[in-house]
């Protein structure tokens, strides 16, 4: 694909997601409002941008649960786009503006790839702005805005058109290539990752076979599954050894967050198109999965006979994730949770759909090729092109509740210059969990508090006792938590039960206090614990 052409579709992808997400463009200081996960993942990329030039070998040992080690991997870690990331937080901008950013840019590389897989297996540049309209702006891409790891699908595409290339000339940096591309999936997402793995076992397989390609293709492709197994692998270490500490995703739970045929009429609730008709899923948020009703048409129409190989390659792979989409009411899932030890860690096979709509937007564009080809017309193609387009971006177009991010109470400027510390931030409490977490980017204290996709007993223990903090089991607690500091906070307390808090906490002598603070609205304090 010639430079020219790319920077044109780059050119119009950054302009559909501006005119998409303007209101995020606008407010580039502001996250989706409703879900903690937005802070939460710039905590992380934060994390990784402090701690990469300072202790690499102890990247996932995060500053969160206090006492306990590499709490990165309560979550998906993200590393590779934490490492994308940390140039630009280095460089002085905020984690903020790095985190909405990343989060534009994914609908910008997601197109962008798409494009250029789709135009290199078609040989047609106008339904393959049609598909990389239809992936980009996908509806489980806005039904999950909220989480960076599961906006960062880019690597799909890139992916299929490295293993396209791979089976077709044998070549050995083609197989690396796919291999390092499906490596930098898992990084950037571990859900997509492991879905993505499995994917490519029935679209390779029919590539290859119908291709008549099957023994040239081995080597390359195992030597691409051998590199990504190289990188991958030191990624996935501290996911296996906090299973000593967390324990594995229970069946039941895995069972929850599993699909039914029936998710995939329920529009997501935030779509404007179909807001009014959308109803209630069984779990909002996971299990809303209608992909929109034009790019299923185009899909059928791309399917119609005579069929391909390349599109007999697509179907069965979107059989494969809608399949892998039911989890605990399939059969593919079930065994992939008894056998593959990874499996047992993602508790929502729902989002394999994602997978599906990988399959249907490359199937739109072969269905797009076909409605152009009954036109004699460029201008005409253009504008069913354009025609296309526009109504997929109807169809998907999202309503964005926006929320600023908080400053940081001046009271965490005195821990500037101190030496690392354990803290205690209260009200102690699940929901101010990733409030805490990301106000620490301004200090980078150890905390005892946190957030993430799995709690640790330990910090359950530490909540329920500091429930009615302060009395004298708190107290031994922190105590015995070898806890350093607390930091007690007027605006979540409430400034009546924050009165009363620091009132009762001067019968304790062993907790002093050594600085407050105000913002011009509420006060907060720093209490030292004596041992």
């Amino acid at each position: 694909m010639r430079l020219r052409e790319s920077s044109l579709v780059v050119l119009l992808m950054s302009c559909l997601t501006v005119a998409v997400l303007y209101p995020q463009v606008r407010h580039l200081g502001s996250v989706a409002r409703g879900s903690p996960d937005p802070i939460f993942s710039t905590w992380r990329i934060a994390w990784i941008a402090h701690q990469l030039p300072r202790d690499p070998l102890h990247l996932y040992d995060a500053n969160i649960f206090f006492p306990e080690k590499r709490t990165l991997a309560y979550s998906d870690a993200m590393p590779l786009t934490g490492a994308a990331a940390a140039p630009f937080i280095w460089l002085g901008a905020s984690p903020v503006l790095v985190y909405n950013l990343f989060v534009l840019a994914s609908f910008v590389l997601a197109g962008t790839f798409m494009y250029l897989f789709v135009r290199s297996v078609l040989g047609r540049s106008l339904p393959a702005v049609v598909s990389a309209v239809a992936f980009a702006f996908y509806p489980f891409r806005f039904e999950h805005y909220i989480h960076l790891e599961l906006l960062s699908a880019f690597w799909m595409p890139l992916v299929l058109w490295a293993l396209h290339r791979t089976v077709t000339h044998g070549r050995l940096r083609d197989g690396l290539l796919t291999g390092a591309a499906l490596a930098a999936q898992y990084l950037s997402g571990v859900y997509f990752g492991m879905f993505l793995a499995c994917y490519l076992v029935p679209v390779g397989g029919v590539l290859a076979l119908g291709w008549g390609r099957v023994r040239s293709s081995v080597r390359p492709l195992l030597a691409g599954a051998a590199l990504a197994t190289a990188l991958i692998v030191p990624a996935s270490v501290p996911y296996f050894q906090v299973r000593q500490t967390l324990g594995e995703r229970p069946a039941s739970e895995v069972e929850q967050f599993s699909a039914v045929p029936r998710d995939y009429l329920v529009p997501y609730a935030e779509d404007v198109a179909y807001a009014p008709v959308a109803g209630t899923s069984r779990l909002d948020g996971e299990t809303q999965l209608f992909p929109g009703f034009l790019i299923v048409l185009l899909a059928c129409l791309a399917m119609w006979p005579p069929l391909g190989t390349v599109r007999t390659a697509y179907l069965l792979g979107f059989v494969l994730a809608f399949e892998m989409s039911l989890g605990s009411h399939g059969y593919l899932q079930p065994f992939l949770y008894h056998w593959v030890t990874p499996f047992r860690g993602l508790r929502v096979p729902a989002r394999c759909s994602m997978l599906g709509g990988l399959s249907l937007a490359i199937l739109a564009g072969y269905g797009a090729s076909r409605l152009g080809a009954r036109l004699t017309s460029p201008r005409a193609r253009v504008a069913l092109a354009a025609v296309l387009c526009a109504i997929i971006l109807f169809e998907s177009r999202p309503t964005l509740a926006l929320q600023p991010v908080p400053a940081p109470h001046p009271v965490y400027q005195w821990f500037t210059g101190r030496p690392p510390a354990a803290v205690v931030e209260f009200p102690e409490y699940f929901p101010a969990g990733e409030r805490y977490m990301y106000f620490s980017t301004f200090h980078w204290q150890r905390l005892a508090n946190g957030y993430s996709g799995n709690i640790p007993e330990s910090y359950r223990t530490l909540h329920r006792a500091m429930a009615h903090f302060p009395d004298d089991a708190s107290v031994r607690l922190l105590w015995y938590r070898s806890i350093d500091y607390l930091v007690v906070h007027e605006e979540f307390y409430g400034s009546a039960l924050y009165a009363d808090v620091v009132e009762r906490m001067k019968r304790w002598p062993s907790l002093q206090e050594v600085s407050r603070a105000d913002d011009g609205r509420f006060e907060a304090r720093i209490y030292r614990v004596v041992r």
